[in-house]
């Protein structure tokens, strides 16, 4: 009696091994193509923005988006929130663009289940080849008809100090 249930759980610890063996590294696979795919998302979006290419962003973006902002002003910490399309109406009244470039130097991503992801991106903002603000971006994203698109998006800045 003791060999068969020797041989029972020899044979259940193969198979387990064998589906870990399987299902670990498809999962793992998709977690990283989620991952780069948010992580495009996000790059995107930072071109789009540095650029004043506003059409291309309200396909980035879930209806009912919003955007947050905490910025070092003067010494003060200003606040804002909005949606997306009040954020966005507010950027195309404004009669002149600044570039910019937001270059991220270190992504943080966390994925659940291929359905929603949270990434931080810790960035510098450029204007004109000078560093102007460290930026620490915090974005959420989930999948909508296939597609990851943001639901919010927010940022800490601090103002680097010139030379």
């Amino acid at each position: 009696m003791t060999d068969i249930w020797s041989v029972a759980r020899a044979t259940i610890l193969v198979v387990l091994s064998s589906l870990l063996l399987i299902i670990g590294p498809s999962r793992a696979m998709a977690q990283s193509q989620d991952e780069d795919a948010a992580k495009g998302l996000v790059e995107s979006f930072l071109i789009a923005v540095g650029n004043g290419d506003l059409d291309a962003l309200p396909s980035m973006f879930v209806s009912n988006a919003n955007i947050g902002t905490a910025s070092l002003r003067d010494g003060s910490w200003v606040t804002s929130t909005m949606t997306f399309d009040e954020w966005l109406a507010t950027l195309r009244e404004q009669s002149t663009w600044t570039r910019f470039r937001e270059p991220v130097s270190e992504f943080t991503i966390h994925v659940e289940d291929s359905r929603m992801a949270f990434v931080r991106a810790d960035a510098t903002v450029f204007v004109d080849d000078q560093a102007r603000s460290h930026n620490i971006d915090y974005f959420t994203l989930v999948r909508e008809d296939g597609a990851w698109k943001f639901l919010s998006a927010s940022y800490v800045a601090k103002p680097i100090a010139s030379d």
